[in-house]
């Protein structure tokens, strides 16, 4: 890490920094210490994976579930973060295939962080009619 990134980076922007590498290399232990265990993951629309997910249990399945549906395809990959001292904002770019199907797009997530641990994520697509069709 640069000298003047570690000056001038926002802890939260570490924090999304550290949920996308865990989620990349499949660290359910690091997953585990970024994501409160009380957090939501709201993911919009009537799709195979869409709605509340809530606590561990449920937000991990979700995780799993994007894995499953995908034959182990599905990837995102950090593009920027915009962070203060309650919120994130995570763009990045989701990738992967189902049967004939390919997605790829950008989308943002909207993070509320306390204490270091992400409690809320909230997920908006750059084309939800794309999101639910590949998904349903």
């Amino acid at each position: 890490m640069s000298e003047w990134k570690r000056i001038f980076e926002h802890p939260n922007q570490a924090v999304v920094e550290q949920l996308y590498a865990a989620f990349e290399s499949k660290d359910a232990a690091a997953l585990k210490n970024l994501i409160a265990t009380d957090a939501v993951w709201h993911i919009p629309g009537s799709s195979l994976i869409s709605g509340d997910h809530r606590g561990h249990a449920e937000i991990f399945a979700y995780f799993e579930k994007l894995q499953e549906l995908t034959g182990g395809t599905f990837d995102a990959e950090l593009i920027d973060v915009l962070a203060s001292d309650m919120q994130a904002a995570a763009l990045a770019a989701a990738k992967g295939t189902r049967g004939d199907r390919v997605y790829e797009q950008t989308y943002l997530l909207l993070l509320r962080i306390d204490q270091d641990r992400i409690v809320e994520a909230r997920l908006f697509n750059e084309d939800e009619e794309a999101f639910q069709a590949f998904w349903s």
